[in-house]
């Protein structure tokens, strides 16, 4: 295959993974090394990104915005889905940091706490967290430290211990 062939066709390769919903230049990279192009990755990549259809910090910025919506996922969670996404992780924390400062901006100091919150009762479907059973509050905060949030964010939003006791 000439050279000019595998640019035409990688580019194609590229544009229709696009067309579907954003993506990450490593996935871009991986998905043209299986389709046996990963030659001319990288001046696709360049040519995506002079586009502007390949941004990994604006993509960083909006997935890490719907991952922390209330009733989502923890930042820790969504730090590890950036990451695995192709992200940085030096770039997948500052995007998850920012999208939490977005969060306080909306919802007051503490966003982890407020997204904690509001899955937590969502899980708990409209009991009251202070009237958990203990065996009922140890799942539910299993649940919570799975979806990424901090243990002493949960046990605070739990009512397991606050602030002042320790």
């Amino acid at each position: 295959m000439s050279e000019d062939s595998a640019l035409s066709r990688a580019k194609a390769v590229a544009l229709r993974a696009l067309a579907a919903r954003p993506r990450t230049e490593a996935w871009i990279r991986a998905r043209l090394g299986r389709a046996e192009l990963a030659e001319v990755a990288e001046e696709v990549i360049a040519w995506l990104r002079g586009l502007g259809y390949v941004d990994d910090a604006a993509f960083a910025r909006a997935r890490a915005r719907a991952l922390l919506a209330p009733g989502r996922v923890g930042p820790r969670a969504a730090e590890r889905r950036l990451v695995a996404s192709g992200i940085a992780p030096d770039r997948a924390r500052a995007a998850v940091r920012a999208a939490l400062d977005e969060a306080a901006g909306e919802g007051g100091r503490d966003a982890e706490a407020a997204l904690c919150r509001a899955l937590a009762e969502r899980r708990a479907r409209g009991v009251d967290l202070a009237a958990l059973e203990p065996r009922a509050r140890a799942r539910l905060a299993r649940f919570l430290l799975g979806r990424g949030f901090a243990g002493p964010v949960v046990a605070r939003v739990l009512g397991m211990w606050s602030d002042a006791e320790g």
